[in-house]
């Protein structure tokens, strides 16, 4: 087993769990299905340098910044910029019919919370976009979502997307706000979320409202259900499917997916009960608190 303590400079979350879990094969096929800055994909090529990445995100600016980082310019890694949903295409084109394993390590990166045109984060003030691609071609956004849609659709937003148990309340203010005025900020939101809570929490109000807008504006949990069965199905004898999750919702499409994969014969999985971060490495990536991993290998 890869130790922590090795990969603790790295900010990508559980590094160690993913090289040790991804079962790395010599000059294996493996795609990165969330590139973000490009930190597993790094890490990977550091200990395994004969291997080939394809690796996909769907924000142009997350693609951009890997290509001006010197270590992936002599690397044989390919970047795509698109959903992961749409691999299948490329590997079409790459003349590629299956691969040695896929990595998801899911939701928004830090780039995109920090991001102020981008409207993810609760903490700063932001335009209410929420879309993944800066390019903007998904024409749907979190303010047309939250000034457009009825009130019974709001309520059902947030209590099935994030588990929010006071989605009527909230979506009644909203949709009395703007009545007098249009809701284009996060912390326009932000403040109308807030007034429905009356003591204060540990977490922020707004989370599971903003964490239920995302996912609807990006069809997170559909294109997550669509690549998962995908995956399964292009991956080699012996490959391994490594996915990292960080709210309940996410984990139990994987769960269920992975249940259903396992029960057929072919596949077994390898992680009865997800794996969670270390406490050392909580410490170090706040951001991986919440992460679950889960893991599936194709049987020879």
């Amino acid at each position: 087993m890869l130790s922590y303590s090795k990969v603790e400079k790295h900010i990508p979350v559980m590094s160690a769990e993913v090289l040790n879990y991804l079962d790395i094969k010599k000059n294996g096929i493996y795609l990165d299905c969330t590139l973000g800055s490009g930190g597993h994909s790094q890490i990977m090529l550091e200990c395994f340098s004969e291997i080939k990445i394809i690796a996909f995100d769907q924000d142009q600016e997350a693609i951009k910044r890997c290509q001006q980082n010197p270590f992936f310019a002599s690397k044989n890694i390919t970047f795509i910029n698109d959903n992961f949903v749409n691999f299948p295409q490329y590997l079409t084109e790459l003349n590629i019919s299956q691969v040695d394993g896929f990595l998801f390590d899911l939701g928004v990166s830090s780039e995109q919370l920090n991001d102020d045109e981008r409207g993810f984060g609760y903490r700063q003030d932001a335009p209410l976009d929420m879309r993944m691609s800066a390019e903007n071609t998904n024409s749907l956004t979190a303010q047309k979502i939250i000034n457009n849609y009825s009130c019974q659709q709001l309520a059902e937003i947030f209590r099935e997307y994030g588990e929010e148990k006071k989605a009527k309340k909230i979506a009644w203010r909203i949709c009395q706000t703007r009545k007098k005025e249009k809701i284009t900020t996060t912390q326009q939101l932000v403040s109308i979320v807030a007034s429905c809570f009356s003591q204060k929490s540990k977490k922020h109000p707004a989370r599971r409202v903003f964490q239920a807008l995302r996912i609807v504006v990006n069809q997170e949990l559909i294109n997550l259900s669509q690549g998962l069965e995908t995956a399964l199905q292009k991956l080699k004898s012996s490959g391994r499917i490594v996915v990292i999750s960080y709210h309940s919702l996410e984990d139990r499409i994987v769960k269920q997916i992975f249940k259903k994969y396992n029960e057929l014969g072919h596949y077994q999985i390898l992680t009865k009960k997800p794996l969670i971060p270390s406490f050392e490495e909580i410490t170090i990536n706040h951001r991986a608190r919440s992460a679950k991993m889960r893991v599936i290998a194709r049987q020879k």
